[in-house]
């Protein structure tokens, strides 16, 4: 029950998430706003401010005065009080928001309390452990999708046609694994380098292959395979761009042998996810995508743009999306739009301008920081700083057509991959 509401089956778990994170905290007291981070845990934090004022009731002429467009939605969908007299938050869902703020709380106290932990050390633990739970969530997956494709865990029906795992939607899961898949292959060569590079004799790659190594291996095939046998195409398109990051990071530190090395590892990890493929349901996607092109994505953004043009200060509320939608969707309404399919235009639609400004700094400088421990990382750990960024560059490709981060499992890893990428050694 408890991974089945970590994966988005139920809206609590946010709360127990980030009352988690806030004990945490406390224990762990993180270092915030420092010299280094300055512009990022601002961001972060205005951010936050932004989710909670959405929350705050506004006279009806404060709230109308930023957010005209509100009278539509008030008119539209609220009986009772008309919009001029009543007093009620910028946002138009104030339980979505709430779930929003609860889950905003608990990835960025869990970013600082990693960023500062791994400053003293549990990198490689972590790690260890994101893969440990990519074999085992993948082996579950791939059983409950061969045996039971629309039951979770072979007991709880779900009127979602793609289940895979713990989560409700097979693309949820890909996000994960297209965080965790190039982590793992960035700890794996970390401790095949530092092996090889022991007492400064170089060993072969077989002296340096050992049980670990294995383990590590099996763990990458495993989120490879359950992969593509979710058949998620963003899912794919993300792992390629998120290992093709690894290969691009990797010529900072490899030459020559080394990288036709990683680059059969690569293509050896994609022909392990081919063989368990389903040629005739691959074949099936690829035709629909070729027919269809971006199919129903573009009536969802094309509907969305006048949602974000009406909201462009405030927007809807961190949340609200789908019951905005239910005033702005034109289609036929045989299936209801509940995300906007692209995290970049779904920030706009619920945050407006208030909202995306800061996330804008929030990227631009987590960029700057990222880039600066890598170049000053001499270590064999550059490499798992390496799997972090890439996973990091496969979530931000797969976020235009899906917004997976905004299930709980995916939005914690990110912050953690986010620690790992940005974290200063003491």
């Amino acid at each position: 029950m408890t991974l089945f509401a970590f994966a988005g089956g139920y809206n609590w778990m946010a709360y127990v998430l980030a009352a988690g994170t806030v004990i945490l905290a406390g224990v762990v007291a993180p270092s915030v706003g420092g010299s280094t981070y300055r512009w990022l845990d601002l961001g972060l934090l205005a951010c936050g401010v932004v989710v909670t004022l959405a929350l705050v009731p506004l006279p009806a002429d404060i709230r109308l005065t930023l957010s005209p467009a509100t009278r539509v939605i008030d008119l539209a969908l609220r009986l009772g009080d008309t919009p001029s007299e009543a007093t009620r938050p910028l946002s138009i869902d104030p339980a979505a928001t709430g779930v929003s703020l609860a889950l905003t709380i608990a990835m960025v106290l869990l970013f600082w309390c990693a960023r500062s932990g791994f400053a003293r050390g549990g990198v490689r633990l972590c790690t260890r452990s994101v893969a440990t739970f990519g074999l085992v969530l993948a082996a579950i997956g791939m059983a409950q999708h061969a045996t039971a494709p629309r039951m979770l865990y072979w007991t709880f029906p779900t009127r979602s046609a793609t289940p895979f795992g713990p989560y409700m939607n097979h693309s949820d899961f890909a996000t994960w694994l297209v965080m965790a898949l190039p982590l793992t292959a960035g700890y794996l060569i970390a401790r095949l380098y530092s092996r090889r590079t022991s007492d400064g004799v170089p060993a072969g790659i077989a002296e340096a292959f050992d049980n670990t190594a294995m383990w590590l291996t099996t763990a990458i095939g495993f989120m490879a395979a359950a992969l593509v046998v979710g058949l998620s195409r963003s899912g794919l398109v993300a792992a390629v761009a998120g290992l093709g990051s690894l290969w691009a990071l990797s010529s900072v530190r490899m030459r020559g042998r080394a990288r036709a090395w990683l680059l059969a590892g690569l293509i050896a990890t994609a022909a392990i996810g081919a063989a368990y493929a389903n040629t005739n349901a691959i074949a099936s996607r690829v035709s629909e995508t070729v027919n269809l092109g971006l199919g129903g994505r573009s009536a969802i953004w094309h509907e969305t743009w006048p949602m974000i043009k009406d909201f462009w200060l405030t927007g809807v509320g961190p949340g609200a999306y789908e019951r905005a939608m239910t005033v702005y969707q034109q289609s036929p309404r045989v299936v209801y739009f509940n995300h906007a399919h692209n995290e970049y235009i779904q920030i706009a639609a619920e945050g407006g301008l208030l909202l995306a400004v800061p996330a804008f700094i929030v990227a631009v400088s987590g960029a700057w920081c990222i880039r600066r421990r890598l170049s000053a990382d001499r270590t064999p750990i550059y490499w798992v700083r390496a799997g972090a960024v890439s996973g990091m560059v496969a979530v931000a490709v797969q976020s235009v057509w899906e917004t997976g981060l905004r299930v709980p499992a995916n939005g914690l890893l990110f912050a953690v991959l986010a620690a790992i990428a940005m974290y200063q050694q003491e």
